[in-house]
């Protein structure tokens, strides 16, 4: 763990939040806590790739950067053996954006994406619980946060791991 005191605040925010039971929140806090985060990452995930394409069309219509021709033609005259640019290098010529609709279906699929997998989690976590008390344990809120939060710590650890080996592969 590269920050433990960071490590463990998470865990025991894991902890906390798994203390309150799903079950006990009224219809209307169910689906603001499915639907919400779906909406609000949907549009964030269409705002970053739109903002990522503008920028890359910047960075091409300065000739900065193409990521499209062979790095062989990219002499931009046409002169003998070498293709012309394409016209967003070329100058002043701007590229249309991305279409709208592909923005769109973009925010929808990763808002449905998000909303269905918290839907899932509130599923599994009533199943839990069940599962739970029927293994006759008093108190299995306490078991699932304690639970959350040693997975938590587990998670930072592996994804730790992981970022170690990368560097090192990167500085061979």
């Amino acid at each position: 763990m590269k920050n433990l005191p960071l490590s463990l605040t998470l865990a025991a925010v894991s902890g906390v939040l798994t203390l309150k039971s799903p079950a006990d929140w009224s219809p209307r806090m169910r689906r603001a806590f499915v639907v919400a985060p779906g909406a609000a990452i949907g549009l964030i995930a269409a705002a970053a790739v739109r903002q990522g394409s503008r920028k890359g069309q910047d960075l091409a219509a300065a000739g900065r950067v193409d990521l499209v021709t062979p790095a062989a033609s990219m002499s931009g005259d046409g002169a003998a053996g070498t293709a012309p640019l394409p016209s967003y290098v070329r100058a002043g010529a701007r590229p249309a954006g991305l279409p709208a609709t592909a923005l769109a279906v973009l925010a929808v699929t990763v808002g449905v994406t998000v909303s269905g997998v918290l839907a899932v989690s509130l599923v599994l976590d009533e199943r839990l619980e069940t599962w739970l008390v029927r293994r006759g344990v008093a108190r299995p809120r306490r078991v699932m946060a304690l639970i959350a939060a040693v997975s938590s710590l587990i998670l930072d650890q592996i994804m730790d791991s992981k970022d170690s080996k990368h560097s090192e592969d990167a500085r061979q």
